[in-house]
């Protein structure tokens, strides 16, 4: 009977002990990292994550081997040998499946782009938790919505429309006094470009850092910079130049109101109006067509993002 028992206590301190503890706790460090290291490691692919998680678990091993070592408890280790570094794999294999998830996550953000009539993008709620790329692009539609009211709210201010309209101009004259404060569009126009310019470059740079995938990642960039900043900056001042020589002419006050046109006795004065006209009026077909041009561009990356998702 004593040498059962015995021989019971010898069974089970082969298997109980420090070093079947080291390897529980070892297996659960495998899991917490597969869950948290996708969050606070930049992305590998698939094999790598898998050999690292496997190397991981070798080195967990060595824990194991260690206490076992000193208990002579074999029977642990040996398991341990086997059971540590498949734990790891798998660890690294479902780190590695987070990260596709994750990636895919923030690509489905630019994949579900609403772009309005006008080339205004949108991106879908909850954009901002997608990932970085989406986190940065919903900042930068934010400032930029911010630079284009501001831009309308000083045509508002400056109240040009009155420009294009005999009727309105007797009803509101003031512009006429003051033409050279619509100069100040060209400085609003500038600081606009400067402001976009930086926010297209710290996109880039944003989706170069985002765990995106990599099929992905050109119709995302086609999206972050299809607007034309140098473009749409000469066009504005192009615009804002055409408007003060519009209302310095106007300012003369040698026109008349023609049936709800500018009449003026002077031909010189109805040329130049005309020719001024003109310009003021292709300003504003360009503004229409970059608009149209950068919703193109939204909409073709748009679709490679989809594209990309679906392979």
């Amino acid at each position: 009977m004593i040498d059962e028992f015995e021989q019971d206590e010898v069974r089970r301190s082969a298997v109980f002990g420090w070093p079947l503890l080291v390897a529980l706790l070892s297996c659960l460090a495998l899991i917490l990292a597969s869950a948290f290291a996708p969050a606070l490691l930049p992305r590998l692919d698939l094999s790598t994550m898998v050999l690292a998680g496997a190397g991981a678990g070798l080195a967990l091993w060595l824990l194991v081997l260690l206490a076992g070592s000193r208990t002579r408890q074999w029977l642990v280790v040996g398991g341990a040998l086997l059971a540590l570094p498949a734990a790891g794999a798998l660890a690294g294999l479902g780190a590695g499946r987070i990260h596709v998830a994750r990636s895919a996550e923030d690509a489905r953000t630019f994949a579900e782009l609403d772009i309005a009539a006008d080339g205004k993008p949108s991106v879908p709620g909850g954009a901002a938790a997608r990932g970085a790329a989406s986190a940065a692009y919903l900042a930068a539609i934010r400032e930029a919505d911010k630079d284009d009211r501001a831009w309308d709210d000083a045509l508002v201010k400056l109240n040009l429309g009155v420009l294009s309209s005999p009727y309105l101009l007797q009803q509101a004259p003031q512009i006429l006094g003051n033409c050279a404060s619509i100069a100040s569009l060209e400085q609003l126009a500038q600081d606009h470009a400067k402001r976009a310019r930086a926010r297209a470059a710290q996109l880039v740079a944003a989706v170069d850092r985002s765990e995106l995938p990599a099929e992905a990642r050109p119709g995302v960039r086609t999206v972050v910079t299809a607007g034309d900043e140098a473009a749409q900056l000469a066009n504005r001042i192009e615009l804002a130049r055409a408007s003060r020589a519009q209302c310095e002419l106007l300012a003369r006050r040698t026109w008349h109101n023609a049936a709800g046109y500018f009449g003026f006795a002077n031909a010189g004065d109805r040329a130049q109006f005309k020719e001024i006209t003109g310009q003021v009026l292709a300003a504003s077909g360009k503004a229409e067509a970059l608009k149209r041009a950068a919703r193109d561009r939204r909409i073709a990356g748009r679709e490679q993002v989809r594209e990309a998702l679906t392979r």
